[in-house]
This record gives structure tokens, sequence and C-alpha cells, in this order.
């Protein structure tokens, strides 16, 4: 009884505790004074308008995941590679091609030859003092915007107010100047095709979404040189993409027979071939070339390397340099694969060899066994014909 009654005594004591009495009376008044706002608030706005958050005094309530599903997916720009038919004809618009025909000229030879066929003349531009290139104007005027052309040491060249004609013949004029030369298919369906236009009241040069803009009375030169670059940049990726398309389908061949057939059959030689193909291309990818960076030439040139940025983004050779990246490590993958199921083949030829050679020894050896012992044949023979006719 005497435990009972202490017990609740205790209970007492705590409930008039003034510590928890204060804490009481304070929960109490926040939940008046909350219950108060929401009444005036009723009062002045609609529930509705505070439908869309969930206020809570004692708790903060978890944010929630987002729902990747509501979220719309950046695309990526993918660049159309323009057709000259397809290109329209205005006024005081001009037209640029660009051709990628070797893997490098012989620039020397090329301003010898301009100098001795006098139909154009090497000029000393500013570009000239940028990169590698020569830079060739047109004796023979037509129309008052001058015909250029800029020839690249990487096997490049572009044409600034030439027709398709022209191209023509000049491409087969550096023909003796090139060094490992592209087919011609490719070079044609590879080629860069933009136009560019002067644009009055135009401060600087940039690219617009279908033209160049150059700035009227002034010399362009160096900005021409940028967006030439570019577009060689990118008539170059283009022919390496299509030998790659050529080497790509040559291995196709191999895995369908291997998908059929459980096996396949290649020479040695053309694996090493391709291989080498594979691993030249990927050297001058990304060793010889500028493609994975902006050159070096542009570094003390800020308004230079903007245009040749914004005209490589144009062209999208980043993704294409990573695509064409990716596909060279899988073919390299696919022939490396060809070589050990070769190199397999061979070592079981040469394993299946030494095994037919240790038979041949243990059939001479037997021979020699049996040699040896050829003399004491004869005179056995009579004693087991006598045996045998005995038992009879």
């Amino acid at each position: 009884m005497s435990v009972l009654m202490s017990r609740l005594l205790l209970t007492t004591c705590r409930t008039l505790n003034p510590q928890n009495i204060i804490i009481n009376n304070v929960q109490r008044f926040s939940a008046a004074k909350v219950q108060f706002i929401t009444k005036v608030n009723d009062m002045v706005f609609p529930a509705q308008y505070f439908s869309a958050r969930n206020y809570c005094v004692d708790t903060i309530q978890p944010t929630l995941a987002l729902d990747n599903k509501g979220i719309p997916l950046k695309k990526k720009t993918i660049h159309k590679k323009a057709v000259l038919e397809d290109l329209p004809k205005k006024d005081g618009h001009y037209l640029t091609l660009a051709y990628a025909t070797a893997h490098s000229y012989d620039l020397k030879g090329i301003r010898q030859a301009l100098v001795q066929q006098k139909l154009y003349e090497p000029g000393t531009s500013k570009a000239e003092e940028v990169g590698d290139v020569v830079v060739a104007n047109a004796v023979y005027k037509i129309g008052d915007e001058p015909r250029e052309i800029l020839f690249f040491q990487e096997g490049s060249v572009v044409f600034w107010n030439c027709t398709e004609l022209e191209a023509k013949n000049v491409l087969d004029f550096i023909k003796p100047f090139e060094i490992e030369s592209y087919p011609s298919e490719v070079v044609k369906k590879e080629s860069e095709v933009m136009t560019y236009f002067y644009q009055k009241n135009a401060k600087n040069c940039h690219l617009s979404e279908e033209a160049i803009v150059l700035v009227p009375d002034q010399d362009n030169s160096l900005e021409k040189y940028a967006f030439s670059h570019a577009m060689a940049q990118s008539a170059r990726l283009g022919a390496w993409e299509e030998r790659l398309e050529e080497l790509a389908s040559s291995i196709s061949s191999h895995m369908a027979l291997m998908e059929r057939e459980g096996a396949v059959h290649v020479d040695k030689k053309e694996l090493v071939r391709k291989l080498g193909q594979v691993f030249t291309l990927r050297h001058r990818l990304n060793v010889e070339s500028d493609l994975l960076d902006t050159p070096d030439r542009y570094w003390e040139q800020e308004r230079l390397e903007r245009l040749y940025s914004h005209t490589v983004a144009y062209f999208t050779i980043p993704r294409r340099t990573r695509v064409l990246n990716s596909r060279l490590s899988h073919c390299a993958e696919l022939l490396e694969l060809l070589w050990s199921w070769a190199a397999d083949r061979h070592h079981v030829r040469l394993e299946l060899w030494v095994i037919a050679l240790i038979l041949a020894e243990v059939c001479f050896e037997l021979l020699h066994v049996f040699e040896r012992y050829w003399p004491a044949a004869p005179a056995v023979a009579p004693a087991v014909v006598t045996a045998v006719g005995e038992l009879q």
C-alpha cells in the first residue's frame, strides 16, 4: 500500500514541475496561434491558394525524389552535311568549298607550280604567318568579289568564291603534290559546302545558322583562315570516317562467318595489314591531328579561337571524333580476336606436327628393334612347323 502511495506522489510532483508547466503552456499557445493564423488565412485567402505547400510545426517533411520521366531530355545537335544543289542562291552570297584529298601536301612544290601556271599567284597573307598554309589569289577576276584558295599542309584545300568546276580543275592540278592520296569518290563525298556574305554594320565576323558573315571594307584574311581551317578539319575527319567504314565492312564478313560456322579462315598477313591500318588511323587522329583540342596557333588569338571553336561545333567535330575513336577501339578488339584465333590455330597445327614427328620416331625405333632380332627368326620357324605336325 505504501509503495502505491509513493508512486502516486511522484507522478503528481512530476506533473506539478514548473518547467513542464511552462513547456505545456508554450505548446498550447503555439497550437492556438497556428489555429488562429489558419482561420485568418482562410478568411482572407481561400484554402486552394495554400494547397501546393504543406506546412508543419513539429517536423520537417523530407524532400521527395524527382521523377526523371517528366524531365525533357536535351537532344544533341547533329550536323547535316550540306549539298551544293540544296544551298539557297541569294544575291550577295558566295560559295565556300572544302576538300580533303590526301594525308599531306608538298606546299613548296604547290607554290612553285602556281607561279609557273600563272593562273593563281601566291600572296603574302597574314594567314600564312599563323599556320602552314599557302594562300593563292586568282589572277583573272570575275565580278567584284575576289577568288581565293587556301592549301593546308594537312592535305586539305578550301575555295572561296570558286565554282565546282574550277575547284575540280585545281584538284587535278595539285595531284602530283599529294602524299597518300584519298580516292576521288571519298574526296567528293566528304567535301564541305557553305556560303558567306558581307553584312552591313557588322562589327565582327561570325557564323550564323546558314552562312559565314564577314565584315565589309575590312581585311578578313585571318577570319577566313579560321573558318577554312575548321571546314578543312571536318572534311579530313569525314575522309577518315569513310576509310573506317571500308575497314569495318571487311571485318564484318569474318564476324558473320564466325557466327555462322563457328570458325574463320583468315590470313595472318591480312590481319597484320588491317591492324596496321587501324592503329595508323588512330595515331593520326589522336596524335598528328588537332581534332582533340584547339590548335596552339589560336592561343594568342582569342578572336580567331572563338571563330574556330564555333565552326568546329557547327560541324560537330568533337562528337564525331569521340565516335570515331570508340569505333576504332571496337575494330581493334575484333582484329585482336581474329589474331588470337589465328594464333591458336597455328599453335594447334604446330602441336600436331610435333605429335606426328614423335610417332614417326617411335615407328623408326620399332623398325630398328625388329631388324635387331630378325636373324633368329629363320631358326625358330622350322621348330615351330615340326611341333605343329606332331600335334596333328
